[in-house]
């Protein structure tokens, strides 16, 4: 009789150790090779956009013509593919952003794994708001591929060459926008 209430409190023991090692093992699993792995892959990612234009042709050629121009990387797809974001201010009423989908090696490599698009936004109004907020109006966008920005670049950014004529006035506030628009990095 002894053996069978000494197997009852083992079993039960065994019992409560697989139950309360069941959510444990899934934690880390989840937590330190699922999600972990996702932090590793987007290591470096944004290091990678202040160190690497000069592998990203387009945006190293938006550097050479504007003076104020960002880099930044952002996530598509479940955060599978990585984009980088190019995006200059100019003229005191124009915002253009090239995009592209890159491979990041590490923080200073990288490479473009298709074709750059780009889109140009004309800014028609900047709003102060009371509570500081920044919004902007747009009065014509004009979305094209990387052999018209060959054209522009050729050009020195005359985007007449691909049949966008600039506007020569200023926005009142443009400055507002460009500083409440772009990631700091």
């Amino acid at each position: 009789m002894r053996a069978g209430k000494s197997k009852a409190p083992l079993l039960t023991m065994v019992i409560v150790v697989i139950v309360t090692a069941l959510p444990v093992i899934w934690a880390i699993f989840y937590f330190g090779i699922y999600a972990g792995y996702g932090s590793w892959k987007a290591r470096g990612h944004q290091e990678f956009a202040k160190n690497g234009i000069a592998q990203i042709q387009p945006a190293a050629e938006m550097e050479t013509l504007f003076d104020e121009c960002r880099h930044f990387i952002i996530y598509t797809g479940s955060e599978s593919v990585s984009t980088w974001n190019a995006t200059a201010y100019f003229d005191g009423r124009y915002q253009l952003t090239m995009q592209v989908p890159v491979e990041i090696e590490s923080a200073r490599l990288g490479t473009m794994i298709g074709e750059p698009r780009f889109f140009l936004n004309e800014v028609d109004v900047v709003s102060l708001r009371d509570s500081g907020q920044v919004s902007v109006s747009y009065s014509r966008s004009f979305n094209f591929d990387v052999d018209e920005w060959q054209k522009v670049f050729s050009s020195g950014g005359d985007f007449s060459s691909i049949g966008f004529t600039l506007k020569t006035t200023a926005v009142p506030h443009f400055k507002k926008i460009v500083n409440a628009d772009r990631p700091s990095n």
